[in-house]
């Protein structure tokens, strides 16, 4: 079979030409720097007459590499391509061709050999042969900027830039020093503060991508006063003269071996026209049901419908005392899968449930613990309510139309554990069937059972004022209270509930313990009115206790066998307790009768 190669198409292109989908020939790829996600392809590709090894493989092209889907000998349409200039160390700069798209016509294994007999091609070959013929209306693929420092960021005269050559991000590096970007804003994030020995100060990062690819950029101090405001999400902007470094991978998940960092002479411009031009965000959705067969600690992209929303929590990190606020929300698609995503700090707060929408996200973690999957949003995950996407439109059809009723595998609440949501409810003979708690870990699930008893004495405590300290002071009989852990005496204090108490359902009981925000939604008060009855109202206070007794509510408990003094025994702890809802209580029943005695109710 003959294969007509694109004979002259490289001499063009190379010398700054344009040539519309050259056929070209593969001979030969070399991953020259990233791992993973991250990986990058050099290739050798062939025209017939000349012979190239300058050609860059856009990432998102990865995986017709490694599949083998394109492959030595392969004969391929290049559908679009960039080019761009670097700097070859001691030899000027070196023309790249950034490959974007292309259409494979000819397996390797079907060529199966080098057509022609191509020369290698370079500059000083280019200068000896006569000048190639190029197709009309030559154009520079790229042509680096010349712009003159605005006075302002809002001084930038956008038309002058709109008549520009950009550059891809893909083809950045550290070695160019003149380029100009168009790009969308993928996420930005809030405004983030530190202080150290070496000093203070702020930051804000944000995830740029256009047709070739993403990257990550991050102003610090001035900059980040200075275009945090400017800058919105899903808008397209021209930016240029930001240093270039190589990628943090503990921050960034991005498919690009460098990132951004804005500097004094960054220039940022809005673009006010034929934003369509650039692409929308990229998803690679996978279904909700194929999760669990991924990798721990994988970068996913989900979508599905919140069945289900916990209430907002609120945690210390061990790491750092800051206090961390997280809602957990049940997402389930048409594949009959759920699982728990975990939202944080702003969006926790702000997210809203109740109307079941459609979310969308890009490059959540995939975590694992006690042998159950669940997502966690970081700080570049993009999140979007009820998008308009294609996806979206068909979950919201199948939702409404009675995939609402469908049972769902929730793939976070294996083995017992409760990650919020609408999980299996176990009973306490359940939890010591499956030896819950007997393992290196707690176990935690979820069980509807009575307040039976309840243990008034040391209920509440005086503790440490401070907001990250809850330790218990130590009165020192002259009017000041001294915490042990912040090894300081305070005047004043603040009060925090222990409770002990007995839980049982039908088939046993269990002591439990429940800390001062599980304590408070048990006894329907604060920890700070509890403790002004415990100080100047005993009787209230005894009432209170006695009141609560034989309240129902739905509990998440985590339980672990520990050891005190030789003895052995099982701990279990109150993470939540909510109310009964009776409508979803007796849909569970109905579902338990129906598995029961196969019976239609």
């Amino acid at each position: 079979m003959d294969y007509n190669l694109s004979e002259g198409s490289l001499q063009t292109i190379m010398n700054g030409g344009h040539y519309e989908k050259p056929v070209m020939q593969v001979l030969g790829s070399k991953k020259i720097q990233g791992s993973g996600a991250n990986e990058r392809f050099r290739l050798l590709v062939s025209d017939g007459k000349h012979s190239h090894s300058f050609a860059m493989l856009a990432t998102q092209l990865n995986d017709k590499l490694i599949t083998g889907e394109l492959s030595d000998y392969s004969v391929v349409q290049i559908d679009r391509f960039v080019t761009s200039l670097l700097k070859n160390t001691g030899k000027g700069e070196k023309r790249v061709m950034i490959i974007l798209d292309i259409t494979i016509l000819a397996s390797g294994t079907d060529v199966g050999k080098k057509l022609g007999n191509p020369q290698t091609w370079s500059e000083d070959s280019a200068a000896a042969a006569p000048a190639p013929v190029m197709q009309p209306v030559p154009k520079p693929t790229v042509q680096p900027m010349q712009i003159s420092k605005p006075s302002t960021v809002t001084g930038m005269n956008t038309s002058i830039l709109s008549a520009q050559m950009t550059h891809p991000i893909a083809s950045l590096s550290p070695y160019q020093n003149k380029w100009v970007i168009k790009a969308r804003v993928m996420n930005k994030s809030p405004i983030r503060t530190w202080s150290n020995a070496r000093g203070e100060g702020k930051l804000f990062s944000m995830d740029l991508f256009d047709e070739s690819g993403e990257i990550r950029a991050t102003a610090f101090k001035n900059e980040c006063d200075k275009f945090y405001d400017m800058i919105q999400v899903d808008k397209v902007y021209y930016i240029s003269r930001c240093q270039l470094k190589t990628a943090n991978k503990q921050f960034t998940t991005l498919k690009n071996d460098y990132e951004m960092t804005f500097t004094a002479d960054t220039v940022v411009a809005e673009c006010t026209d034929d934003m369509s031009a650039l692409p929308s965000v990229k998803y690679d959705f996978l279904p909700i049901n194929s999760i669990a067969e991924k990798s721990p600690d994988n970068i996913v992209d989900v979508i599905g419908v919140c069945k289900s929303a916990a209430d907002l929590q609120e945690l210390t990190a061990k790491s750092t005392g800051k206090l961390l606020k997280k809602r957990e929300v049940t997402l389930v698609d048409s594949s009959g899968g759920g699982i728990v995503l975990t939202l944080w700090g702003a969006e926790a707060e702000k997210f809203e449930g109740s109307t079941n929408p459609v979310i969308a996200v890009k490059g959540a973690r995939l975590t694992e613990f006690n042998g159950s999957k669940s997502l966690s949003c970081l700080a570049s995950t993009m999140m979007r309510l009820n998008p308009d996407l294609p996806e979206a439109h068909k979950l919201r059809g199948w939702y409404d139309n009675g995939g609402a009723d469908m049972e769902t595998v929730n793939i976070s609440a294996k083995s017992g554990l409760y990650s919020g949501g609408s999980n299996e409810w176990l009973s306490f003979a359940d939890a010591e069937a499956k030896q819950l708690g007997s393992g290196e870990k707690g176990d935690y699930y979820s069980l509807l059972g009575v307040l039976t008893f309840t243990f008034s004495d040391n209920a509440v405590y005086k503790a440490c004022p401070q907001e990250q300290c809850n330790k218990k002071l130590v009165d020192q009989d002259n009017g000041l209270f001294r915490c042990e852990k912040c090894n300081r005496e305070y005047p004043n204090y603040k009060h925090r509930l222990l409770l002990g108490a007995n839980v049982s359902d039908p088939t046993g009981d269990q002591r439990i313990t429940a800390f001062n925000e599980a304590a408070e939604a048990m006894l329907g008060k604060t920890a700070a009115e509890v403790g002004q009855l415990f100080d100047y109202d005993k009787n209230a206070y005894a009432q209170l206790f006695e009141e609560v007794k034989f309240k129902t509510f739905v509990f998440k408990f985590r339980t672990k066998i520990e050891t005190y003094s030789d003895e052995t025994r099982l701990k279990t702890t109150v993470m939540n307790a909510q109310p009964v809802d009776y409508k979803d209580a007796n849909s569970r029943l109905i579902k338990n009768i129906k598995s029961i005695t196969g019976v239609q109710v």
